[in-house]
């Protein structure tokens, strides 16, 4: 039982420990239906910007009775790391279906997403040292980049920061 123990620990410490190191993947990401709201903003604004909208297109996912098929994705287009550099933000969750009256929102088919994606574990605040690890390298294996990225959050930790883990994709072409 000890010997369990003592590999469930090395698995847990392996798994947590390479989160933080995997490389960087070419994928292609299927096409995606969302539920979805795009607005302006910068980084240096994107939390007043975005205030509550992801809690409210979640709630309105409820009032349609549809079902959430995958982690929320944010769609940057046109950001350039300049804190101040305007761009348009897309908030989206994917949903089993489209269907009914989306209000202030609107239903979306994202298209097929050729990308360079990297897993990024830790606070939101440092995802800018990966993607400054992330583009040196898309350009030196001869990609082209087309100014949009996504984020997709697959654990959101508010209380623990440091336990997020955040897929970031670069769009490639």
């Amino acid at each position: 039982m000890k010997t369990f123990k003592h590999l469930s620990a090395l698995f847990l410490f392996v798994t947590l420990f390479t989160q933080n190191t995997l490389a960087m993947e070419k994928k292609t990401i299927e096409k995606t239906a969302v539920i979805c709201y795009t607005l302006k903003s910068s980084l240096k604004t994107l939390s007043t910007d975005v205030g509550n909208l992801p809690n409210e297109i979640t709630d309105k996912i409820a009032k349609l009775n549809l079902e959430i098929s995958g982690p929320q994705i944010w769609v940057y287009e046109g950001s350039d790391g300049n804190p101040n550099t305007k761009f348009e933000l897309t908030i989206a969750i994917p949903v089993n279906k489209i269907a009914g009256d989306p209000g202030k929102f609107r239903f979306a088919e994202f298209p097929e997403f050729k990308c360079i994606s990297e897993i990024h574990k830790g606070p939101w605040a440092s995802l800018g040292s990966t993607y400054q690890k992330l583009m040196p390298s898309i350009m030196q294996q001869g990609y082209s980049f087309t100014g949009t990225t996504r984020e997709v959050y697959r654990v959101c930790d508010f209380e623990k920061p440091e336990n997020c883990i955040t897929e970031i994709q670069i769009e490639i072409k």
